[in-house]
């Protein structure tokens, strides 16, 4: 029995070896579990919009949305008659994907210090907190030797949220595209806030939602079926919240805007997507609008029920509370932040 179960390790092990850069080639026994590439019964789609226009960092961003497209696969076609075969290339894929991120940071990295990008030490902070915040929570599951199919979902869904927003907006920013290098807006209020949400959507997800606002100060009331969440955020020493919600028919919109089929069965995949692409989408919609010199951290984040929802917002009026509608569907958006109606109030000499 041990000689057997030591046989198949080995030969596993080789197989992960045989791994191959150029295309992430999960070769042999693995190939059991993972379809060759465009044959995918889930695919994390790729666009254009994200080509920065440097041959080898597109190619690495192309390389992870491949390679999370492999191991969701891997993930779906998991019926439990071989078990402990399954989660070995679901781990062993996830630590890979790991390691190419690191790889690709480090090339981003050594790009930036060449050229010589005055954000450099920002967008460097980004990277680490996905490694050492993100990646970290998920070590201490990896090393146990097994995962369940929902956590290795949250895993690699939480993976694609944060490179879909990163690569649209940061990325981008190294070349001088994309939303955090146009103009800033010469005042503040809910339309210029409708306005930027409208231009990230189009950015992210190249999706045209025409939002706009429906309350402008908005106290938790029932909006239709909904996701709720909320996201910590540290900015210096101080901890501030954002509470959002969006409805359940736009939510599955986005979904379908990032991947291309086969959304059964996969409530972690997405939700995990979701939550990481909310708290980095918002944070970045924070930037443009009040250009803080200081560096804002994402903590974590949870979802909420309705009624949790509106205990808090009720009991804890936002500083600011915005419901908007959309041709996707209706979502809000509100934060305790004192920022936002100073700046309406006092726009910055410099906008």
């Amino acid at each position: 029995m041990y000689k057997i179960l030591e046989k198949k390790w080995l030969i596993l092990w080789k197989s992960l070896a045989a791994l191959k850069e150029d295309g992430a080639v999960f070769s042999n026994i693995l190939r059991e579990h993972i379809k060759t590439e465009g044959e995918y019964g889930m695919n994390v789609k790729w666009n254009d919009r994200y080509l920065m226009g440097l041959e080898d960092l597109d190619k690495d961003h192309k390389q992870l949305f491949q390679i999370s497209s492999r191991i969701i696969d891997t993930i779906q076609k998991s019926d439990g008659t071989n078990e402990w075969e399954r989660m070995f290339a679901v781990r062993e894929g996830v630590k890979y994907l790991k390691n190419y991120f690191l790889e690709h940071a480090a090339r981003e990295e050594a790009y930036m210090r060449r050229i010589g990008y005055r954000d450099y030490a920002v967008h460097k902070y980004l990277h680490d907190e996905f490694q050492f915040g993100y990646m970290a929570r998920f070590d201490s599951v990896i090393g146990r030797g097994s995962c369940t199919r929902e956590e290795a979902f949250e895993f690699v869904g939480g993976g694609i949220g944060w490179l879909l927003e990163h690569v649209a907006t940061a990325d981008m920013a190294i070349v001088g595209k994309g939303v955090l290098c146009w103009p800033a807006a010469r005042k503040l209020d809910h339309g210029v806030i409708a306005e930027e949400i409208n231009r990230m959507f189009v950015a992210t997800l190249n999706m045209e939602v025409n939002a706009r606002v429906i309350n402008e100060e908005y106290i938790g009331e029932p909006f239709g079926e909904a996701i709720y969440q909320r996201f910590l955020y540290r900015r210096g020493e101080k901890e501030l919240s954002v509470i959002a919600g969006i409805e359940k028919n736009f939510l599955i919109r986005i979904a379908q805007s990032v991947y291309d089929d086969g959304l059964e069965d996969a409530d972690a995949l997405i939700l995990s997507s979701m939550e990481i692409f909310g708290a980095n989408f918002w944070r970045t919609l924070g930037e443009r609008l009040l250009k803080s010199e200081d560096t804002v951290e994402y903590v974590q984040g949870e979802f909420l029920s309705l009624k949790q929802m509106r205990e808090i917002v009720v009991s804890n009026p936002p500083a600011v509370s915005v419901l908007f509608g959309s041709d996707m569907g209706k979502f809000f958006i509100a934060s305790e932040d004192s920022y936002f109606p100073d700046h309406m109030k006092n726009p910055p000499a410099d906008r």
